[in-house]
């Protein structure tokens, strides 16, 4: 008889080992320093926090003014501090399952800012990214004039809100796409070559990035995570039940 609930047992860790094992990399701040991230732009701008948090004990936190420290390499249209991530294989056909949680303490003034982008390595060409605008969050190719879409209201302050991304990566529009899940909800696949070449690996800033303003704007990330398939990353954020801080 008492082989019926440890077996049990056994079924539920190895069960729960496997769905740990499907992630291959997390960032969720909970080693309560910036040690996760193998780099980060301009890191006077990135800490740790206890005040508010999607999970755990802790959150990152992107702060940036209009003070020359934050400007990269003295540019003015550069104003920024973003955490950088970098998959193994991004190469053409691979695909990547990415996921971040954010949160805004205050709406962010009504200009553009980049909140989360794909850059390639060596020739370091933005190729696709995630645009904020007062509430509204977009996602456009970086070279458009246009957004492939727009979700007016969707980045609400006081509330944390979820971005997850499944990216196929190739340099032609016909075989590489990008669909996108805001709160668990699907975008929609969207066709595009997600390469910007044939040689360059793709990396990833998730952050604040703004033309130069005299102003301090903070954003806070947590629940960073990429993993083998879309339902892994999708399961690490509840969208049922939203999550504010005091």
């Amino acid at each position: 008889m008492r082989l019926q609930p440890l077996a049990a047992l056994a079924i539920f860790v190895l069960g729960a080992s496997t769905a740990q094992a499907e992630l291959l990399w997390q960032a969720d701040f909970e080693s309560g320093d910036l040690s996760q991230w193998p780099y980060i732009t301009i890191p006077g701008g990135a800490s740790v926090t206890t005040q508010c948090v999607y999970e755990g004990r802790y959150a990152g936190q992107i702060a940036i003014t209009g003070d020359e420290q934050y400007l990269w390499h003295g540019n003015e249209a550069l104003n920024r501090s973003e955490f950088n991530y970098q998959p193994k294989a991004t190469g053409e056909g691979d695909t990547t399952y990415l996921g971040w949680s954010f949160y805004l303490p205050k709406p962010l003034l009504n200009v553009k800012h980049e909140i989360g982008y794909w850059e390639s390595d060596n020739s370091w060409q933005q190729q696709m990214r995630f645009n904020l605008t007062g509430d509204t969050f977009s996602f456009t190719r970086s070279d458009a004039a246009e957004p492939y879409w727009s979700q007016p209201g969707f980045a609400s302050a006081g509330v944390w809100h979820d971005v997850a991304m499944e990216v196929h990566w190739s340099i032609d529009p016909a075989r590489g796409y990008a669909e996108v899940w805001l709160d668990g909800k699907s975008m929609g696949r969207t066709q595009l070559p997600t390469r910007v070449n044939d040689t360059d690996a793709m990396f990833t800033q998730i952050g604040l990035l703004r033309h130069r303003i005299d102003a301090r704007e903070v954003i806070l990330i947590d629940n960073v995570r990429a993993g083998t398939n879309i339902t892994e990353v999708l399961a690490a954020f509840d969208a049922t039940t939203p999550k504010s801080c005091p």
